[in-house]
């Protein structure tokens, strides 16, 4: 099953979402947390080293142990986050029937079955998985309010099209919460109203609500979720003809993106940041981009994108 996802932020977001659902959620991850504080600040720090040192470790505990499930969701959301998309399908198909499996993991499993589903154009049975999801989150809700699970439903809500009822949910946090200093919740909620706004082509808006992520980011720590909000700031910029600040944007995702050790999303910013070059007749940098540009990392709308830039050559 050879999928593409493209990797604007919503999909990292719905990892680093996720990541927190289960966190907040479980009071066994909490503790494994504590005990394991290392795997858990590595696991928001890089997510390929992450997946490298989970790995590892879970060669070393007993399946389905409360130990095994924390390390199966980092596992799962760096999977998702490097787009390493046959082994998510994989990984989360060998599980998804097993109904012996706590809550918020099986969640996590229908939410990354479904993107996995959407992604290889199965979208009824994609969307059935999305509002299974969407389901067992509203009874944790119910049962334990938490406005990281509203961001997580409001995320869901995205790929069904219930648009307006994601972005009034998501206000009414932004302003209940409006004296947070927790970055990485912060961080959550300004991008998905990011997208959100994007997709109901409320533009302005949608420009505000990423330039105020970017603060936000950077508190959290986090290289490669820099580097995506910077990317997607950069495409809020360019959409709104901002073309020298877009520019910048560009450039910083992309050097977040190489400490990160993110190809996928270097390839993205390099791609777009060709485009503004062709704009302004720079063809000579736009080349040098496009020739630096992992054409394997492209899913094929990018890739055909790429082609088309190289013909203005």
């Amino acid at each position: 099953m050879n999928k593409h996802f493209f990797m604007s932020s919503k999909p990292y977001l719905l990892g680093l979402t996720a990541l927190l659902l289960w966190v907040f959620c479980l009071p066994f991850a909490k503790s494994y947390a504590m005990k394991s504080e290392s795997t858990t600040k590595l696991c928001q720090r890089s997510p390929s080293a992450c997946l490298e040192k989970v790995n590892i470790e879970l060669t070393r505990v007993q399946p389905k142990s409360r130990i095994w499930f924390s390390l199966m969701q980092f596992k799962l959301s760096s999977l998702f986050i490097l787009q390493h998309s046959d082994e998510l399908y994989q990984e989360t198909k060998r599980w998804i029937d097993d109904e012996d499996l706590p809550i918020p993991f099986q969640v996590t499993l229908y939410m990354y079955y479904a993107k996995s589903l959407l992604g290889d154009g199965e979208l009824a049975e994609g969307k059935r998985y999305i509002y299974k999801a969407k389901t067992q989150l509203s009874i944790m809700n119910d049962a334990y309010p938490s406005p990281i699970k509203l961001i997580e439903i409001a995320n869901l809500q995205l790929y069904i099209g219930e648009y307006s009822e994601a972005y009034a949910s998501l206000n009414a946090l932004k302003e209940k919460y409006r004296n947070s200093h927790n970055p990485q919740f912060m961080m959550e909620l300004y991008g998905h109203l990011g997208h959100v706004a994007n997709k109901l082509e409320y533009y302005d808006e949608a420009l505000v609500h990423w330039q105020a992520t970017v603060p936000w980011s950077y508190k959290y720590g986090n290289e490669q979720q820099i580097a995506t909000v910077h990317f997607n700031l950069g495409q809020a910029q360019q959409h709104a003809e901002q073309y020298l600040l877009a520019e910048k944007s560009y450039l910083a995702a992309i050097e977040h993106a190489e400490i990160a050790l993110d190809v996928v999303k270097a390839s993205h910013a390099k791609l777009y940041l060709a485009e503004i070059k062709l704009l302004g007749g720079d063809k000579e940098q736009a080349e040098a981009l496009l020739l630096a540009i992992d054409e394997e990392r492209l899913a094929p709308n990018l890739l055909l994108k790429l082609h088309d830039l190289k013909s203005e050559l």
